[in-house]
């Protein structure tokens, strides 16, 4: 848990999906870099989730400790073992009406080390883990069938990318088209 980061102004705990997120960022961050296209010498990456009042401390530290009572416990085989029958099991999930009531909002902000700051917003209607997941996943191979030729670096990037080294922009419009918010602001 990170008390009030300056940029935020109020409580964050840190966000579980946060692990993935990190080592694919770090990837296209050094894709860019063998490219000759960096991000920046001092570039970091920190994901969590925020807080709004009333009580955001409280809610940020029951996160976080809830969180790591939860990764402590599924790292014990007989405590895994008595979680199991209460955990979710394929085929269960959220109802219809929770998925289209769902949304998702991610705010990002960068700073340069000359202090300019960049904004971005992502947000979406619909279940993040199902109805905004799959609109990404289309969207995805939509711009890899229909528009490969527009894709950064065209056909002569191959191996393994990401989301940002290689769908770009092309991704980020389809989105948009999609209902998607993808903003920037500078």
């Amino acid at each position: 848990m990170t008390p009030k980061p300056p940029d935020l102004n109020t409580w964050v705990a840190p966000f579980f999906m946060g692990p993935v997120n990190t080592r694919i960022v770090q990837r296209s961050a050094a894709l860019y870099e063998q490219w000759q296209d960096p991000y920046g010498p001092d570039f970091t990456y920190q994901e969590y989730l925020k807080f709004d009042e009333p009580l955001s401390w409280l809610k940020a530290t029951s996160v976080t400790a809830g969180l790591a009572l939860f990764t402590g416990i599924v790292q014990q085989p007989q405590a895994r073992s008595l979680l199991q029958p209460i955990l979710l099991q394929p085929g269960d999930g959220p109802s219809e009406q929770t998925m289209n009531e769902g949304w998702f909002s991610c705010e990002l902000v960068g700073a340069a080390t000359d202090g300019r700051q960049v904004r971005g917003l992502i947000r979406g209607q619909g279940d993040p883990g199902n109805r905004a997941t799959v609109k990404f996943i289309c969207e995805s191979a939509l711009s890899l069938a229909l528009q490969s030729d527009k894709l950064p670096g065209g056909a002569t990037r191959g191996g393994i990318l990401t989301p940002a080294t290689g769908l770009g922009e092309v991704l980020a419009e389809r989105l948009r088209q999609a209902g998607i918010t993808v903003d920037v602001t500078l």
